[in-house]
Order: structure tokens, then C-alpha cells, then sequence
């Protein structure tokens, strides 16, 4: 019996990867940081809507902008992360839904 994936990991360049692990994650933004692609995209697969994920966009000054949307545009918000290191930890974090996951966070509203 195969049993769907809860989480799909979406590189820019790249296959999709169901479940990733944390070690994945990190790997997938680590290519980000060595220059193949600029974005990855994690989609939790238990939203029919495809609207529930977290991405992280690196910029040319090698901070990054995360984001994480629950469903809605009104439930879209974002913030810069320092570097890697920051952006792999809420990414992972959001990711295996950890508890305070986005404490200490100043997230804005994304407006689309």
C-alpha cells in the first residue's frame, strides 16, 4: 500500500521530492547557494488547493526571502532571512511543523 506524500519539495532546477528530510532540505538549498536556481518551493500535499507551502528566494546579497502561506492570500506573509542557515531553519521547521516554528520572526503581510 503506498501512502501519499505529505510534503513535495520543489527546486527551480530539479525534480519535485516527496517527504524530504531535513538533510534533503538543507542539500536543496545548499545547490541554491552554490548557483543552480535561485528558489525552492516546500507544498504541503494535504491542501487540495496546492496553496499551503513555504519557499525561500535567494537574492544576489545572499540573504533570503522566505515565505509561508496557510491556505489564503490573507494567510500570506514574509520576511528576510540572514542567510542559509536562517532560511534552512524556518523552512525545516515550518516544514515538520515544530511548535514556535515562527516566533521571533518579524513576518509581514505578502500582498499578491
Amino acid at each position: 500500500m503506498t501512502t501519499e506524500p505529505r510534503l513535495r519539495a520543489q527546486p527551480e532546477n530539479g525534480p519535485s521530492r516527496d517527504d524530504p528530510s531535513e538533510d534533503l532540505l538543507l542539500t536543496l538549498l545548499e545547490e541554491i547557494e552554490s548557483g543552480s536556481g535561485t528558489f525552492l518551493i516546500v507544498t504541503r500535499t494535504t491542501d487540495p488547493t496546492g496553496q499551503t507551502y513555504a519557499q525561500a528566494l535567494r537574492r544576489d546579497d545572499g540573504t533570503y526571502i522566505v515565505e509561508h502561506r496557510e491556505g489564503s492570500p490573507e494567510q500570506h506573509y514574509g520576511t528576510v532571512a540572514a542567510d542559509l542557515k536562517a532560511a534552512q531553519t524556518l523552512i525545516t521547521d515550518w516544514a515538520f511543523e515544530r511548535p514556535h516554528w515562527s516566533d521571533g520572526v518579524a513576518w509581514e503581510p505578502v500582498e499578491t
